[in-house]
């Protein structure tokens, strides 16, 4: 019961936050759940593709994890990156390097 609440605090936070972007409240909602799902998958140590809006407004078509080995071993030091605070940061299998995007320009989950 308590990840659920948990999942659904996330949810309901990253939904106000989409709305703070101008998104209406079911695009905002359908999105910061598309997020808690993506981010779910990943850490399970699934390989997840997905797109999403990078800051030159191209659509960038990634495949990334979280995987606990693959997280691993791209930590340097005590975590992620500092330029990846306050975005979803994951590990891109195609760069084998952290990759990150603002929530509010994530896209979808591809497959």
């Amino acid at each position: 019961m308590k990840a659920i609440s948990m999942s659904n605090t996330a949810i309901i936070s990253n939904a106000a936050k989409n709305m703070n972007y101008g998104m209406d409240v079911l695009t905002a909602t359908t999105k910061a759940a598309q997020m808690e799902l993506l981010k779910k998958r990943m850490m399970r140590g699934e390989v997840v593709k997905f797109a999403y809006m990078k800051k030159d407004k191209s659509i960038r078509f990634a495949v990334g994890t979280l995987q606990e080995n693959a997280v691993q071993a791209n930590i340097a030091g005590t975590g992620i990156p500092k330029r990846f605070y306050g975005m979803f940061a994951y590990i891109d299998l195609e760069k084998m390097d952290w990759r990150g995007f603002r929530t509010e320009n994530f896209i979808g989950i591809v497959d």
